[in-house]
């Protein structure tokens, strides 16, 4: 058949056909399809003519196709299913899922949810793969690239191409070590960061908000300088260790603090909030916003959806995140 002939067929007409031979009578067919029965004869007189065929003939017991048309039938019934599937929503077997994800999150932010994310993503989707590594500077880019699927952290801003979704808030702290000249200080003064090493796990760079806290303490003749900026939760324990003050995320705390306590060691390490003049100095009040972030590309991909409702609902129950009357995705 020519483009110019098929350009004569429509999805009605072969609906029509369809419903006649199913039926075999045109009176139930147009019933069936809610239509007049001479505008479905009408129907079939076209469809006559683009086939050059009579298609049926009547006998006493109703309409029998041509050979011609069973012929047609067995063409047109895949096709109609085919085209009847483009309009049912699609469906997600996570117990068939075989996708590698690609994540990049601040570490600190990792701690709040990770452990119930994979107990329940791998119970739900076995043939899921995780790939996960730290936010940095160049995780927009390979975004972009499609190299990342989905970044979480303290983030300022993204491309147009990027959507960005506030999931929850988290808050900075102070651990040290009983090495610490400090240890058996009740709480922490904004001297005691200045005339102490400071280690930072993240908040300090990138949650305390830096260019405006830090500009603050500085005319204020506070410079406060981290002499350990770190992303390795191992080089984070060894500056606590070798008597540094340490500020990081209460979830990095705590990990490190259960750490301790299963060592024998919970006695050796101490969680302190920070200052309560740096908290004030601050524009988030210490209680820094938390983006996930995704490609336009992936924004209506079910399993991609999936995976960020399934981080945002663990990260909305976390004992370690403030929650402020965030949406769903």
């Amino acid at each position: 058949m020519r483009t110019d002939e098929l350009l004569q067929l429509d999805i009605k007409l072969l609906v029509a056909f369809h419903t006649i031979i199913e039926e075999g009578s045109v009176s139930r067919a147009a019933e069936r399809l809610g239509v007049t029965q001479p505008a479905l004869s009408k129907s079939l007189q076209k469809l006559r003519s683009v086939f050059n065929d009579a298609l049926f003939s009547r006998q006493a017991y109703g309409l029998s196709p041509t050979a011609r048309a069973s012929e047609l039938h067995l063409q047109i019934e895949p096709i109609l299913h085919s085209l009847s599937s483009l309009t049912s929503p699609p469906k997600l077997d996570l117990s068939e899922l075989h996708r590698h994800f690609c994540l990049h999150i601040h570490e600190s932010v990792l701690a709040s949810f990770i452990e119930p994310l994979l107990s329940e993503i791998y119970n739900e989707a076995p043939n899921v793969k995780l790939s996960i590594s730290n936010w940095g500077t160049q995780s927009f880019y390979e975004l972009n690239q499609s190299t990342v699927d989905l970044g979480i952290g303290m983030i300022n801003g993204t491309p147009n191409n990027v959507r960005s979704k506030l999931i929850g808030h988290i808050e900075g702290c102070i651990l040290i070590s009983r090495t610490h000249p400090l240890f058996h200080k009740d709480k922490f003064e904004t001297e005691d960061l200045v005339n102490y090493p400071l280690a930072s796990h993240h908040i300090q760079r990138h949650a305390m908000s830096p260019s405006i806290t830090l500009q603050k303490l500085q005319q204020q003749g506070f410079d406060i300088m981290p002499n350990l900026e770190t992303e390795s939760l191992l080089a984070a324990m060894k500056a606590i260790k070798n008597g540094m003050t340490l500020v990081t995320g209460y979830a990095t705390a705590n990990l490190m603090m259960d750490f301790m306590a299963s060592s024998g060691k919970g006695d050796d390490i101490k969680l302190m909030p920070l200052p309560e003049d740096i908290v004030k100095l601050d524009p988030y009040d210490n209680q820094h916003p938390v983006q996930m972030c995704w490609h336009e590309r992936n924004n209506n991909d079910l399993s991609h959806k999936w995976l960020r409702e399934k981080i945002a609902n663990h990260m909305k129950n976390s004992p370690w995140m403030i929650n402020k009357l965030i949406k769903h995705l």
